[in-house]
C-alpha cells in the first residue's frame, strides 16, 4: 500500500482509502480474507490503532465484514433488482452505491430465430440486431446480456455509444420512447464462455431473464435474454394484498 507518514492525511484515512481501491479494482475479492492487524503492523509499521480504525471504517462502510476468531473479509455485495419495477442497470447500480460499467462485447446482424420472431412480431428471414455487452460494478462482472434489436427500427445502431443506456439511444435519435417491459425469469446453470466471461465456475447456478421492450403504440423494439451472476443479485418481487 501506498502510505506517506509525512502526509497531512490521517494515516487510518490513507490505509482506508488504499484497501478501498484493491477491493473496487479486484485485488481483493468478494470474500477474500484480509491480512490479520499484527501482518498489517509488521509490513506498513503502522500503530495497532491506525490499523483498527481503518479496518472498522471499512466495515461501517460495508466493504467487509469481521467472523469472530477468523478476522476480516472482503464483504460480497449483492444488488437488489425489483423484478416488479423497470430500471436499467446504471441507474440500479447508482442506487446501490457502485460504479457501473459497460463494455460491448459484440454488435452483429443475424437472421431472426424463433425467440426473436415469436417476441419482436417479425417474418422469417428478416435480419436483426445482435448486441452483446457485459454490464460490471466497481469493475466487477454482474451480468451478461443479449440484446436483439430491430434493424428496420434502428438502422445504423453501430454509430451510436453502446456503452451507456440502450433505452436513451432509442428514444434521442429513433424517437422511440420505450413505454413497457415484459419480463419473466428462470434459474439455470452457466456454460463456459459464459462463464468465464462472468468471472465464475461453469455450471454455476444464475438467473436468466427474458423480455421483451415496447415503444409509443405498443411497438416491440427489442427482447433480451441476460444472465445475472445468483451470487451477485438479490431478485425481489413485492405485491399487495386485496
Amino acid at each position: 500500500m501506498n502510505i506517506d507518514p509525512n502526509s497531512k492525511v490521517p494515516l487510518y484515512f490513507q490505509m482506508k482509502e488504499e484497501l478501498k481501491k484493491k477491493i473496487q479494482n479486484g485485488e481483493y475479492k468478494d470474500g477474500d480474507l484480509l491480512p490479520s492487524e499484527k501482518e498489517y503492523k509488521k509490513l506498513y509499521n503502522l500503530s495497532s490503532t491506525t490499523i483498527r480504525r481503518a479496518l472498522n471504517d471499512l466495515v461501517q462502510e460495508k466493504y467487509l465484514e469481521r467472523k469472530a476468531g477468523k478476522g476480516s473479509f472482503v464483504k460480497v455485495q449483492k444488488a437488489t433488482r425489483d423484478l416488479k419495477s423497470v430500471i436499467g442497470f446504471t441507474n440500479n447500480m447508482i442506487e446501490m452505491g457502485l460504479t457501473p460499467s459497460t463494455k460491448v462485447l459484440s454488435l452483429t446482424t443475424i437472421p431472426i430465430n424463433i425467440f426473436t420472431m415469436e417476441r419482436l412480431g417479425l417474418k422469417k428471414g428478416t435480419e436483426i440486431f445482435e448486441l452483446k455487452r457485459l454490464r460490471m460494478a466497481n469493475n466487477v462482472p454482474m451480468m451478461l446480456e443479449t440484446r436483439y434489436i430491430r434493424k428496420d427500427l434502428c438502422p445504423d445502431l453501430d454509430k451510436h455509444d453502446l456503452n451507456a443506456s440502450l433505452w436513451n439511444v432509442f428514444e434521442k435519435y429513433y424517437g422511440l420512447k420505450p413505454r413497457r417491459h415484459l419480463q419473466g425469469m428462470r434459474i439455470t446453470t452457466v456454460l463456459s464462455d459464459n462463464a468465464f466471461l462472468l468471472g465464475i465456475e461453469e455450471n454455476t447456478p444464475i438467473f436468466l431473464i427474458r423480455g421483451v421492450t415496447f415503444a409509443n403504440n405498443n411497438i416491440p423494439i427489442e427482447c433480451e435474454e441476460s444472465l445475472y451472476r445468483s451470487d451477485k443479485y438479490d431478485l425481489t418481487f413485492e405485491t399487495e394484498l386485496d
